[in-house]
C-alpha cells in the first residue's frame, strides 16, 4: 500500500511509524498465552504493518494475564524495537505501585513514561493524590499517558476518565507533559478543547476500534478527527500515532492514519516525530521532522 509520508534520510522512501500504544497482556482468559508468545506476536504485527518501533504500555494491576513491569523489563527492556511505560496501580493495595521503585526505572532509562488508567482503577484523573506522580514526572521530564474516554471494562467508571479532567492537572502541572489515550472517544470535541488550550497536552489515536476498523465507523471516526483537527489548528504539534495493539489492528489502523487529511509534515510528526520527543526513542536513519518540536 502507498503511504503519504518517509523516512527523511532512506533513499528507498520507507515509512517511519511508531506506534506509542501498545500492551502485552492477553485479554483472552479462555486461550491464555505466554509472554514470550506474545512478544512473538507483536513483532509480526510490526513487520506487517510497517511499524518501527513500539511503546508497550504496562496494566493497573499484574497476574497472571497481564505482567508486571519487572516482568516486561527482564522481557523486552533492552529490545531496540520496544520502548516501555509503567503503568500505575494506585488503588489496590496489595500491589500498589512502589513510587521509589519506579522513579528509579524512569531515572535509569527503563521506564519511558507513565501510564494512568483512570476509571479502571477507580480514582479520577485529577485525584489530589497523583501529585507525587506527577512530581516525578516533571523532574524527570517524562510523558503522562492517561487513558481517557470509553473503557474495555464493564466495571469501569468513564465518569473518572472524562478528559476535560486532564485540563485540571494541565493547569496545575505545566512541567509535566500529558497525553490523553484515545482521543477521549466519545468526547472528541472536549478532547480538541483541551489540547487546544493547553500547549503541554498531546493525545493519541489509539483503541478508536476493537480488531480492524469497519467501514461505516471508520468514516464515523474519521469525520470525529477532521473536527478535531479544525477547531485544535495544530494538529502535527499534539497528536501520536498508537494502536492499542493486540485490541485493534495495527494494519487497519496503518491505514487509517494514511487517509486523516493533514500536511505532509504533520503527518510525520503524528506517525513517528512527536513520540520519538516525547519518549526518546532512537530510531536508526530516522531524522526529525521539520517544524516545531514537542
Amino acid at each position: 500500500m502507498p503511504f503519504p509520508w518517509h523516512r527523511a534520510s532512506n533513499s528507498t522512501s520507507e515509512p517511519v511509524i511508531i506506534d506509542c500504544h501498545t500492551h502485552l497482556n492477553e485479554y483472552d482468559e479462555t486461550r491464555p498465552t505466554t509472554l514470550e508468545s506474545r512478544i512473538s506476536k507483536l513483532m509480526e504485527s510490526m513487520d506487517e504493518a510497517g511499524i518501527d518501533h513500539a511503546v508497550v504500555l504496562s496494566s493497573y494491576t499484574a497476574n497472571d494475564l497481564r505482567p508486571h513491569i519487572d516482568e516486561l523489563v527482564q522481557a523486552v527492556g533492552d529490545h531496540p524495537r520496544i520502548s516501555l511505560v509503567e503503568g500505575l496501580r494506585w488503588r489496590y493495595d496489595d500491589e500498589r505501585t512502589d513510587l521509589f521503585r519506579m522513579e528509579e526505572r524512569i531515572r535509569d532509562g527503563v521506564v519511558k513514561g507513565i501510564k494512568l488508567y483512570p476509571g479502571y482503577d477507580q480514582f479520577a484523573i485529577n485525584d489530589p493524590s497523583l501529585e507525587s506522580v506527577f512530581r516525578i514526572a516533571g523532574k524527570h521530564d517524562v510523558p503522562v499517558m492517561i487513558h481517557t474516554g470509553d473503557t474495555y471494562s464493564k466495571h469501569a467508571k468513564v465518569r473518572h476518565a472524562h478528559p476535560l479532567l486532564v485540563d485540571d492537572v494541565a493547569v496545575d502541572f505545566p512541567d509535566v507533559r500529558f497525553v490523553m489515550c484515545h482521543l477521549g472517544n466519545p468526547w472528541f470535541q472536549d478532547c480538541a478543547q483541551v489540547l487546544y488550550k493547553n500547549d503541554n497536552v498531546y493525545a493519541d489515536i489509539s483503541g478508536l476500534t476493537l480488531g480492524d476498523f469497519e467501514y461505516e465507523f471508520e468514516r464515523y471516526v474519521m469525520q470525529r478527527v477532521k473536527d478535531m483537527l479544525i477547531y485544535m489548528g495544530e494538529p502535527g504539534r499534539q497528536l501520536l500515532f498508537g494502536t492499542d495493539w493486540p485490541l485493534a489492528g495495527m494494519r487497519s489502523y496503518v491505514r487509517f492514519l494514511a487517509g486523516i487529511e493533514v500536511s505532509e509534515e504533520d503527518r510525520d510528526h503524528i506517525a513517528w516525530g512527536t513520540a520519538k520527543e516525547l519518549f526518546r526513542i532512537e530510531l536508526p536513519d530516522a531524522e526529525a521532522p521539520a517544524g516545531e518540536a514537542p
